[in-house]
Parts: C-alpha cells; sequence; structure tokens
C-alpha cells in the first residue's frame, strides 16, 4: 500500500520518466556488463560442484586408505597411498602406427603389474589374494575420482584467472555431467570394498551360470590359461563349448583377448577348429533405454583400450570365424556400482539367447568359444 501510495502521489509523467530512466539503466548495465555478470554466476555455480567434488576425492581417499590400513603397518602408508593416486601412464608415441597395439600392451601390462606390486608392497598383514585386487580396484576409482577433480579443478582457476567467459561456460555445461561420473566413482569404492558384483561383472556372471547350468557338462578346467584368466570346457546342446572368464573372486578382467587368440592356434594345432565365438559383455545404454535390455550384433564385445580387442579381431579374420556378440544395456553408474536387480535378472534371457544362437549358427560337436567379459569381482 505504501509503494502505491507512493506512486499515486507522483505525477504520471515524472513516473513515466522514473521507469524510462530505470529500464534504460538496466538496458546499459547489460549491454557493457551482461556477459560479465553471466561470467561470475557461471563461475560460483562450477566453483560450487568443483568444491563438492573435492569433498568426495577425498571421501574416496579416506575410505580407501581405511581399508589398506586393516592389512598394513606402515608408517608411510598415507605417502604411499597419495603417489598411487597421482600416479600416471603415457602412452606410446602413434606418430608411426606400426606395432603400436604392441608396444601398448607392453605399457599396459608394466603398469598393471607395477600397480598391483606396489599394493601388495603396502601390504604388510597376511591378505588373500582376491583382497588385494579389491583393493587396488578400489585404488583405481580413487585415482580417477582425483583425476577428474584435478583436471576440471584446472580449467576452472584457468577460467577465473583469465576471466575467460567461454572457457567457464563450457565447464558449465559439462561439470554437471562430469559431476555424475564422479559419483559413481565413489560409488564404486564401496563395492569394490565390500567385494560385491557390479554392473559391469555381468559376462562373467553369465559365464559363471553357464557352466553351472543343470545343462552343461564340465569336461575340463585350465586355471590360469592366460595371465588371470580361466577356461572352463563344456558339453552344452551336443556342442563343445570354451567358456572364458577372467579369475574371481576379485576385482579382475583378465586377457579374453589373449585367451581367445590361444584357444583358436591351439585347437587348430590340435586337429579341431573353433567355428564360433560368442561375447557377452556390458554396455553404456542411452538414456531412453531400459537397464538390463538385451542386444545382439557381430564383433568384438569388449572395452578397454583396445589391446584385447586387437587381437580378438585379427584371430577371427585370420580364420575367417564368425563372432556374435550379445549386450546388456546399463548406465555408468550401474556398471560400476553393486549389480542391481533389473541387470542380474537378464542373465537366464541370456543363456536362452546362447543357447538358440549356437542351435540356429553351429552343426553337432562344433567347438565353440564363450567369453564372459567383465570384472570378475565377487564372481568365483
Amino acid at each position: 500500500m505504501l509503494v502505491i501510495n507512493l506512486i499515486l502521489q507522483i505525477g504520471g509523467d515524472e513516473y513515466n520518466l522514473i521507469i524510462q530512466s530505470l529500464y534504460l539503466l538496466l538496458f546499459l548495465i547489460l549491454i557493457f556488463f551482461g556477459q560479465r555478470i553471466q561470467f561470475h554466476i557461471a563461475l560460483i555455480e562450477v566453483g560450487g560442484l568443483i568444491k563438492q567434488l573435492n569433498v568426495m576425492r577425498t571421501m574416496a581417499r579416506k575410505d580407501t586408505l581405511h581399508e589398506i590400513k586393516k592389512y598394513s603397518e606402515r608408517k608411510d602408508l598415507e605417502l604411499e597411498v597419495d603417489r598411487l593416486i597421482n600416479s600416471f601412464m603415457i602412452q606410446p608415441e602413434s606418430l608411426d602406427p606400426a606395432g603400436i597395439v604392441r608396444k601398448l600392451e607392453h605399457i599396459l601390462n608394466l603398469r598393471e603389474n607395477k600397480f598391483l606390486n606396489d599394493i601388495k608392497k603396502l601390504i604388510t598383514k597376511k591378505t588373500l589374494e582376491y583382497k588385494i585386487r579389491n583393493i587396488g580396484n578400489m585404488l583405481e576409482a580413487t585415482l580417477a575420482l582425483n583425476t577428474l577433480y584435478k583436471v576440471l579443478e584446472h580449467y576452472y582457476l584457468l577460467a577465473k584467472k583469465t576471466g575467460n567467459f567461454y572457457l567457464v561456460a563450457q565447464l558449465q555445461m559439462l561439470v554437471p555431467l562430469l559431476f555424475n561420473e564422479a559419483k559413481a566413482y565413489l560409488h564404486a569404492v564401496t563395492a569394490f570394498k565390500f567385494g560385491t558384483p557390479i554392473g559391469d561383472s555381468i559376462g562373467p556372471l553369465v559365464a559363471y551360470n553357464l557352466i553351472h547350468d543343470k545343462a552343461s557338462y564340465l569336461i575340463d578346467i585350465k586355471k590360469d590359461y592366460v595371465k588371470d584368466t580361466d577356461v572352463y570346457t563344456i558339453k552344452r546342446n551336443n556342442r563343445i563349448l570354451h567358456v572364458v572368464k577372467a579369475q574371481g573372486p576379485g576385482g579382475n578382467v583378465g586377457k579374453p583377448g589373449e585367451a581367445i587368440k590361444r584357444l583358436i592356434e591351439n585347437r587348430k594345432n590340435d586337429g579341431s577348429e573353433i567355428k564360433l565365438v560368442i561375447m557377452i559383455d556390458a554396455a553404456l545404454k542411452l538414456e531412453g533405454e531400459k537397464s538390463g535390455s538385451v542386444a545382439e550384433g557381430v564383433g568384438a564385445a569388449i572395452g578397454g583400450i583396445g589391446v584385447e580387442k586387437f587381437k580378438i579381431e585379427e584371430e577371427v579374420t585370420k580364420y575367417n570365424i564368425p563372432i556374435i556378440a550379445l549386450v546388456i544395456k546399463e548406465s555408468f553408474l550401474e556398471a560400476i556400482t553393486t549389480i542391481k536387480k533389473d541387470i542380474a535378472d537378464s542373465i537366464k534371457n541370456i543363456i536362452s539367447r546362447i543357447d538358440h544362437i549356437i542351435l540356429s549358427e553351429s552343426k553337432e560337436n562344433d567347438e565353440i568359444i564363450i567369453a564372459g567379459v567383465g570384472n570378475s569381482i565377487g564372481v568365483l
């Protein structure tokens, strides 16, 4: 009422003049300072998310350190854990692509072995091997979260320092998406801590259920057929199936590409032939797709940096072997956190599809490779 009375006391012309002056002032402010205002608003928004990321990486580090302390009495534990969390790998030069896969495999193996050996040096108490593997996975998730935070903080501070509006605008668009990825890594630390199967374990879970299904007859087991990878030979639907999976129950992805390559070569040397390769793995779903839905296609269904995929593709091409892929759709969060019921329930559907494929695409007594690709944490 006070405002209305005040307006009524001012003459119409004077009132219009004040309103026009205010509009003109606001217009001039927006022209000369609009982008600067947007810049500071975006900077405040991004800065808030960066601070939350810092809290999340601190929580992940604290949880990982607490878990390692259960098995270690080293006084320099925090220093060594920080060294591992800040470690990195330099990929080989690709200017001359000849032999790049061999060099990349060497660097990957070197990094994996060194990382695992460094963890073993931290463990001073008697500990089961799979526990060490799980701690390694916790450190990997913490490392990823730490790297994500440092990179985003770098660009945030750079944008703040230079006053670059376009840089902070890109951050404003990207940080919320990457923030969800960071939350997934934080949840992954908990999943690896308790050693529960994760969404990415669906491939090994399918392999395990296929091996132990009542319609399967176990013929042979080859432990450590290649590094960290087992091969189970079963008879099912009058076909010989060589089931490949990473060793469990520790967090481990094995070397499925090397195992498939060696199986094909060894069976060839023994006078037999692999007639078909079927690969099962998790795949990132689109937003509109249902978690746990199964899709069928052709090609090598395997993630990673590409070394194992290259080996599989080279070998099946060399001998003209058909390769069929079955993928289970999951979000990134679902892939690296404790497996959800919708995803676990897809196992029966996948085994049914495997049976349909081998009956329609092969003959009796044919030898077939079934590869359950993924992290075998929590899966024997």
